[in-house]
Order: C-alpha cells, then sequence, then structure tokens
C-alpha cells in the first residue's frame, strides 16, 4: 500500500511538472503577520500559484516541518531537523491563517512574462518531489522568506532588479529585536540574544535582510523588473486579503525591569549582609549556580549543534560554565578559588566597560547582571576568609 502511494505520488508530481499554465495564471508572494507562537514570531511567506482555467490555486511553503520525525525534540535543539517544502490548497491555508490565528495576510501580485510564470511553477513541483523536498534549514540564511527570494532571482535572473539602497546597516541581531519587540515578545528576545553569537551582528544588507518575511515583501514593493514593455515595477498590486480581530495586548514585564530590581534587592541585602557581618552565601550558591548552567547550555550551543549562529558567544564570559559553588559550601575558601573568582571578577568588570565597543552586542539587560556579579564577588572575597 506504501509503495502503491509513493508511486501515485510520484506520478502527480510528474504530471505536475509537465503541466503547462494557462496564460491566464498569476503568481503571488504571500506574506503573513507574526503569530502568538515563539516560531511565527517574524511572521512567514508563501508563493500563491492561481489558474482560473485549470482550477489550480494552491500555496507553495518552505520552513515546514513534520513534528513526527525520528528524535524531534533533539534534532530540533541540535540543529539537524530536515525542513520541508509543502503544497496546500489556498483557501485551507487562510482559513488556517485568517480565522484560526487571527493573521493578516497580504498578496502581491507579481508582474512576470508566461516563460518566468512557468519557470517558477516547474522548479516548485520538482522541489517537491520525495528525494528533493527536504533541506537544512538555517534561521538567517535559509529559511520560508530566503528560499522565495532565491526561486524569483532563479526564474528572472538579471532581470529582476532590486533596490540595493534598502535596509544598508541593521544586523541579522537588530532584526531579531525589533520585530520580537513589535509583538511584544520580550522575553522571547532575551532569550534569542543570549543564545547567539558574533555571526548575527554582521550586517545584513539589501539581500540578506529578506530573511524577515516583512522585508521580502518589501524589497518586492520596491524591485523593478525589465519586460518586453522595458522597466516596470515588479509588484502589480498588494491587497490585504483578511482584516485581524483586535485582541487585547498584555505587556510583558520586560527582562531589563527584571533584573534591575533584582540588582536594588541585591545592593540593599547586601549591605545590611555587610554591616551586620553576615557571611550567608545562600544567594550566591544558587546565583551561580543558575550562571554555570547557562553557561553550560550556550557552551553546548556553541560547539555541539549546527545552528550556525551560536557560535563565538561572548556571553559566555559572564556565564561561565563552570559550577564554582561546589567551593562555597562552606565559608572558607583554598587559594586557588580566590584567585579564580578573582579573574572571572576582573573579566566582568572589562566586559561592562566595554560593552558598547564589544564585535557582540549584549542585551541590555545583562548589565545589571553584570553589576550583581561584581558587588557579590567583592562581598565574598572581602568577607570569606
Amino acid at each position: 500500500m506504501k509503495k502503491l502511494l509513493l508511486l501515485l505520488l510520484i506520478n502527480f508530481s510528474v504530471f505536475s511538472q509537465n503541466l503547462l499554465l494557462s496564460p491566464q495564471v498569476e503568481i503571488s508572494l504571500l506574506t503573513i503577520s507574526p503569530g502568538k507562537e515563539l516560531y511565527s514570531t517574524f511572521g512567514h511567506s508563501a508563493i500563491r500559484i492561481k489558474d482560473v482555467q485549470t482550477g489550480m490555486d494552491k500555496n507553495y511553503n518552505y520552513g515546514t516541518f513534520d513534528f513526527n520525525a525520528s528524535n524531534f525534540y533533539l534534532k530540533f535543539l541540535r540543529g539537524k531537523l530536515p525542513y520541508l517544502i509543502s503544497a496546500h490548497d489556498f483557501y485551507l491555508e487562510m482559513e488556517y491563517w485568517a480565522y484560526r490565528e487571527n493573521r493578516k495576510v497580504m498578496e502581491q501580485k507579481l508582474n512576470l512574462s508566461q516563460n518566468q510564470k512557468q519557470r517558477i511553477f516547474d522548479f516548485l513541483e520538482n522541489n517537491l518531489l520525495p528525494e528533493n523536498k527536504e533541506y537544512s534549514y538555517k534561521f538567517f540564511t535559509d529559511n520560508c522568506s530566503t528560499r522565495i527570494r532565491d526561486v524569483f532571482q532563479y526564474a528572472c535572473g538579471d532581470s529582476l532588479i532590486f533596490d540595493v539602497g534598502l535596509h544598508p546597516d541593521s544586523t541579522y541581531r537588530q532584526w531579531i529585536d525589533k520585530y520580537a519587540k513589535n509583538n511584544n515578545k520580550l522575553w522571547a528576545d532575551f532569550a534569542m540574544d543570549l543564545a547567539i553569537g558574533i555571526p548575527s551582528d554582521q550586517v545584513t544588507g539589501w539581500s540578506n535582510a529578506m530573511y524577515i518575511p516583512n522585508n521580502l515583501a518589501d524589497a518586492f514593493s520596491h524591485a523593478k523588473i525589465i519586460n518586453q514593455e522595458g522597466t516596470s515595477d515588479f509588484v502589480i498590486s498588494e491587497t490585504a486579503l483578511n482584516e485581524i480581530k483586535k485582541t487585547e495586548v498584555i505587556s510583558e514585564f520586560s527582562p531589563v525591569l527584571f533584573f534591575s530590581i533584582v540588582l536594588i534587592i541585591v545592593l540593599f541585602t547586601t549591605i545590611l549582609q555587610y554591616k551586620k557581618s553576615n557571611s550567608s552565601l545562600i544567594f550566591d550558591k544558587l546565583f551561580f549556580t543558575i550562571l554555570g548552567l547557562a553557561g553550560w547550555i550556550l557552551f553546548l550551543l556553541w560547539f555541539f549543534t549546527d545552528h550556525g549562529v551560536t557560535t563565538l558567544n561572548l556571553n559566555l564570559v559572564w556565564a561561565l560554565p563552570l559550577l564554582f559553588p561546589l567551593f562555597l559550601l562552606k565559608n572558607k575558601m583554598p587559594k586557588v578559588f580566590k584567585y579564580f573568582i578573582s579573574i572571572y571578577g576582573i573579566m566582568n568588570i572589562i566586559l561592562l566597560i566595554f560593552i558598547k565597543f564589544l564585535p557582540q552586542e549584549i542585551n541590555p539587560a545583562i548589565i545589571p547582571v553584570l553589576l550583581i556579579i561584581i558587588l557579590r564577588i567583592t562581598f565574598i572575597l572581602k568577607t570569606i576568609k
């Protein structure tokens, strides 16, 4: 039965590849607004092909994945989960995006020749073949938007001209910050800032900025196409296909405010401890253990995953993957430990002083964390034998 289904799928794909589109066919870029779930924070892009003569109306989506894949979560965390191209009926997906998820769908109808439309259709159908549909997903360089950019560049060649003046000076990290904050995902933005390293601070330029769906739509709206009539706008028309229901937005408690409050509490507690000669290290054992565990997570993301953007992470300076609170089980420290935490404290002071000049942008919420580290290390060195 499985062999029969596979054979039918292959035959259907071959039939689709040999299908000639009618002169009435329309090809559009669909841009879906961000959703509530973390994976939908940055929106989504899809290609719609509508041919009223043949009755075809379906969407092609890159960046989809199979939840039932073996070892799904392990592969996902390690950046080894295979992603797929998929094709679905337009009206089914519109129902899902518009009514189930309450996300706005914008359609840009594109100015393409018949040959270019056919080339796009054949390319997508070839990608849908079982042997071609999987690919290695990269969030910045190979996602649902960059793949669509590449499809149109392949089909149109030099006749498609983008405005190279768009988005000249933003980095990958800054685009993440912008869209996460605009969608009230402050803690998600904080977590992503911790996880990604120096590669995320490269300037995207006009082309790589298209890894964000809205930037792809913006690039298309400013692009030109060379055809028999000369140079024309690439986008013929832009239409909102639905209206979203307004929902009450509850602002998140920002990480900056949270850690600033923690800093104030720790400061007053430390002053009281010092005045009363109280050398308790209960807070330090918990605090530095959490930092150590965070450091191990960042270490594993750097050296044991294929995400490509979690390497060279300077957050490992303060989230040092050493569980040194084990040395603080008693209020007595070996000399080697005194030297160790002294060097660790100096490293954090240097990081704090030069934080604006680093090749990696550090999340502002880390500044109060650095101050807590420096404060408590100073207290430990002054009070513990």
